[in-house]
Order: C-alpha cells, then sequence, then structure tokens
C-alpha cells in the first residue's frame, strides 16, 4: 500500500525551495523529472538505489474546499491568501518502494510548511 503525504501551504513552494527541501531531507542530490512549477505536471524523485517518491506540484485550491477533509477539531489550516486559497501538494511512496522514501518526503514537506507558513501532514 502506498502512504501518502499532504503539505498545504500559504505562500507557493519555489521548485529550487523544494529541490533543496528534498535534498537536504535525504542528504544527497536525488533525480528530480518533472516540473514543479506546473500544477498539471507529475513528479518522479529517485535514486539510484530504489527510492522512488512520487509528488503532485502544488495546486492553487480554495481553502473552504479543504475544510471537510481536514476537520478543525484535528488539524488546523493555515490562512488563505487574499484569494481565499491555499497551495496543496500530494507526495506518494509507492508499495514496495523502499519506505526511505516515506522518511524523505516527510521530512522535505515539513521544512517547506515552517518555510511557507503552512502544514505537513500524513492522512490517515
Amino acid at each position: 500500500m502506498s502512504r501518502d503525504f499532504h503539505l498545504i501551504t500559504r505562500q507557493r513552494p519555489s521548485a529550487l525551495a523544494f529541490a533543496r527541501a528534498v535534498a537536504e531531507a535525504a542528504g544527497r542530490e536525488l533525480d528530480i523529472a518533472g516540473d514543479f512549477e506546473d500544477p498539471d505536471d507529475y513528479l518522479n524523485i529517485s535514486d539510484g538505489d530504489g527510492l522512488w517518491i512520487e509528488v503532485e506540484p502544488p495546486g492553487h485550491v480554495e481553502r473552504d474546499d479543504l475544510l471537510p477533509h481536514y476537520p478543525a477539531e484535528f488539524i488546523v489550516l493555515p490562512d488563505p491568501d487574499d484569494e481565499g486559497c491555499l497551495w496543496f501538494t500530494v507526495a506518494s511512496v509507492p508499495a514496495g518502494a523502499p519506505s526511505s522514501g516515506a522518511d524523505v518526503i516527510e521530512e522535505a514537506f515539513k521544512r517547506l510548511a515552517r518555510a511557507c507558513e503552512g502544514i505537513a501532514i500524513q492522512p490517515p
């Protein structure tokens, strides 16, 4: 079963910030295929040792659309931007991929959450 991770931020992380957070979390450079700046693209992050992470780049989503998925009594969403929106990023570590990918993306998302006024969570 794959493991999913969500990053919800007030500010949109840049491609450079994302690549830096992933490299710092991994302790080395990883191959990132895809365009983080394009919300319609799909990223694949890998290394030569089987690490594999799939990422849907940030999309601009109305905060009200996220509220039913993140009950306020359990998760406090960041304040929305001037348009009432947040940036929503999803990452998955596919079943069968090394668990180190989960550690890398979880730490990378935590770093980005701190830098971009957001939260990093692993949904149930």
